[in-house]
């Protein structure tokens, strides 16, 4: 049976779209649904509250898709040195001490969309299907039908589902989810303070949940606040001066006093884990696999390294053969990588939930600082640059 393409990826997201250059550039033929092509980013504009931290492996693996340089300099939020304190403790970690330049950067996620797909528009051998979507699909003998709206159909010999955590498709192939509700928002804003954020990560364990101020290019910092969904939406009620009050109350930041910020936005905060990630010639990457509690900012990384992991799973295989040896290394690999991370961000989240925890967990982070073997190990996973991540992301080293 002739197939329109080798791979089709439904969701056009930063993962969805990082994939499908780095597939294209192993030679096959791909195409990517999306419901809606990304908007060009506006120069002008202030930053979006939609930002996220970029670890140095998955920068690697987004300049191999062709995105990572495309940003301009003056939207990345660069840090050197990371903090994390509970109660009296703390830990510090250096990018200098671990033989790096950077912990991390962070990113505007509309823009990383948009310069995703910039480089998608460039490589032979892609299909943008936009806006789109998919109606229903069916596995045959050796290939996959899709059903698109407006009636179109396409035949693909595998199929990637990165159509995000409430993803369709997933539901369709019948994978199910195991899942876990901290009754819990993030609030996130952007703030400024009486001393510029100069490139430091900063988090604490407050009274209420994980307070993170994360580094802006203009010196500001975007927050992320976890804590119980009545008091996010009473947080987001208060008028300016009541917010700024609050937060001062509990960052006890380097960067003191908050003196102003943007209006905050939330959403809720679900740990989801697919029970499987292939069914088939189906295959989960991204928010569609698994969802973790943002504590670490790992999210997006995490599907970053599933790219990376599908690309390198297929380098080899010439689209007519069975993929199946090749996903199922794929799911081993990746349920085991990112149901670590997922596993050790709950366990963090739930333990310093109240006073006797934050005060261990001090502890703890008081004493590992001064374990070299334990910093560096850490270092390695959050940076996506342990020897488990794929080859593209190692090559920050």
């Amino acid at each position: 049976m002739r197939v329109d393409h080798d791979i089709v990826i439904v969701g056009g997201g930063v993962a969805g779209a990082t994939a499908a250059a780095l597939l294209a550039q192993s030679g096959h033929r791909v195409a990517l649904v999306e419901r809606r092509r990304p908007a060009s980013p506006d120069p002008s504009a202030d930053f979006d509250p939609r930002v996220v931290a970029i670890a140095p492996g998955s920068a690697a693996v987004l300049a191999a898709a062709g995105a990572w340089d495309r940003l301009p300099d003056e939207r990345l939020g660069p840090y050197d040195r990371m903090q994390v304190h509970a109660e009296s403790g703390k830990i510090v970690f250096r990018a200098s001490e671990h033989g790096l330049g950077k912990l991390g950067w962070m990113v505007e996620v509309p823009w990383l969309q948009a310069f995703a797909w910039q480089a998608l528009e460039g490589l032979a051998g892609v299909e943008l299907l936009a806006p789109s979507s998919v109606t229903d699909y069916s596995e045959r003998t050796g290939h996959v039908r899709l059903e698109l709206d407006g009636g179109k159909a396409l035949r693909t010999h595998l199929l990637v589902a990165a159509d995000g955590a409430r993803s369709r498709l997933r539901r369709m192939a019948g994978i199910r989810t195991d899942l876990w509700h901290y009754n819990q928002q993030a609030l996130v804003a952007h703030v400024a303070t009486k001393r510029p954020n100069d490139g430091l990560a900063w988090q604490r364990f407050t009274d209420f949940g994980p307070l993170a101020l994360l580094p802006l290019p203009d010196g500001r910092s975007s927050i992320v606040w976890s804590q119980p969904e009545r008091r996010v939406g009473e947080l987001r009620a208060h008028d300016d001066d009541a917010f700024l009050a609050e937060l001062n109350a509990s960052q006890d930041s380097p960067f003191g006093e908050t003196t102003a910020a943007t209006p905050r936005y939330s959403f809720p905060l679900i740990r989801r884990q697919a029970r499987s990630l292939v069914s088939g010639r189906l295959v989960l990457l991204g928010d569609a696999a698994r969802n973790v509690h943002p504590l670490a900012g790992q999210g997006l990384n995490l599907g970053l390294m599933d790219a990376a992991a599908l690309a390198e799973v297929l380098a080899g295989w010439d689209g007519g053969s069975d993929p199946r040896r090749a996903l199922a290394r794929y799911e081993r690999w990746r349920i085991s990588g990112g149901s670590l991370v997922a596993g050790g961000i709950h366990a963090i989240n739930e333990f310093t939930r109240a006073g006797p925890g934050r005060s261990l967990a001090g502890l703890g982070f008081s004493l590992a600082g001064r374990l070299w073997p334990l910093r560096e190990t850490f270092v390695e996973y959050a940076c996506g640059l342990d020897r488990d991540s794929p080859e593209l992301a190692r090559s920050a080293r």
